[in-house]
């Protein structure tokens, strides 16, 4: 039998009525609908149904429906007899693979997710207000440790390296007009593209601090269960040895860099996977495993029909 690492898409990926095709196949399915609605105090299906790009790109929107998404598939990869044997999540897929590897409940996970997007939507507001338009690009051509030293030979003081998504993808975070201020130095570095992101804040990066400091408070009472299966953070790029761990890094996620690139390293040579799902919806993380240079094939596994495709591969 094949056995998958998981890995699970973040704020970016959504799509209008994503996961849909999962609540018409499984009753598993509509009950986490009813879950994450009731626990979120949010009519989700509502949502996933009727709102259009603009709407779904709204944080404390995109959070919630990103997070039933990917669920809805892992619950849907369950019911059809897939395996996935170890989880990482971008970002906020993150808060999906805990929960798939056993550490959260769904209810605790749509409560967490839904006080996570209303502080990182508070605090992007409150950024625009004292340093200006923020945003978001990717830089596609040199690494992580390159660009941070770029952006220290500038001085740049608010601008930072958010995403390490591979060993020639990085993204930048921070004030808007110091990001087009960097762009020539990083391309005369070797960077190939510098390009602007549709994401709606300054994420995992300093201007992230004060909803990190409401959101350890927030955290205290929930229970983090030892992981059941082998699950990362993108904090260190790491296991998580056990649940007070996961609880650590669950709040430090918010201003930290994004360490993927470690995570495909430690799945592809230290665990020695060749084959990974993307368990949510997009292509993100299949493109950027593909980019990578490890030797580790990824699959959409987002939509019904994708998951009857792999389950069809699986029994030839």
């Amino acid at each position: 039998m094949v056995m998958y690492a998981g890995c699970y898409p973040g704020q970016g990926a959504q799509k209008p009525r994503m996961a849909l095709d999962f609540y018409d196949q499984f009753s598993v399915v509509r009950e986490l609908f009813d879950v994450a609605s009731q626990v979120s105090d949010r009519d989700l299906l509502s949502l996933l149904s009727n709102a259009d790009e603009t709407e779904l790109m709204q944080t404390q929107n995109t959070q919630l429906a990103i997070t039933l998404a990917n669920r809805s598939a892992t619950l849907a990869l369950q019911e059809m007899g897939i395996a996935v044997a170890c989880h990482a999540g971008f970002s906020l897929g993150e808060l999906s693979a805990f929960c798939a590897a056993g550490i959260l409940t769904d209810e605790d996970l749509f409560k967490i997710v839904a006080k996570r997007g209303q502080l990182l939507a508070n605090a992007s507001v409150e950024a625009v207000a004292k340093y200006g338009e923020l945003g978001m690009a990717a830089v596609v051509g040199i690494g992580f440790t390159q660009v941070q030293q770029i952006l220290d030979s500038l001085g740049t003081k608010q601008v930072f390296c958010a995403n390490d998504n591979g060993p020639t993808q990085v993204v930048l975070s921070g004030v808007a007009k110091e990001i087009v201020l960097c762009t020539e130095k990083l391309k005369a570095a070797g960077a190939k593209r510098v390009i602007p992101l549709r994401v709606s804040g300054p994420f995992h990066t300093p201007f992230m601090d004060t909803a990190e400091a409401e959101f350890v408070e927030f955290l205290q009472p929930f229970t983090f269960n030892f992981p059941k299966t082998s699950v990362y953070t993108t904090v260190t790029g790491k296991l998580v040895s056990d649940g007070l761990e996961a609880k650590h890094v669950c709040a430090r996620q918010l201003s930290s860099p994004v360490r993927w690139t470690a995570i495909m390293q430690s799945i592809a040579e230290e665990l020695g996977f060749t084959d990974a799902l993307e368990v949510g919806p997009g292509t993100v993380l299949t493109g950027l495993w593909k980019s990578s240079g490890y030797k580790v094939g990824c699959k959409s596994a987002g939509t019904y029909n994708q998951i009857l495709d792999l389950k069809e591969e699986t029994e030839r």
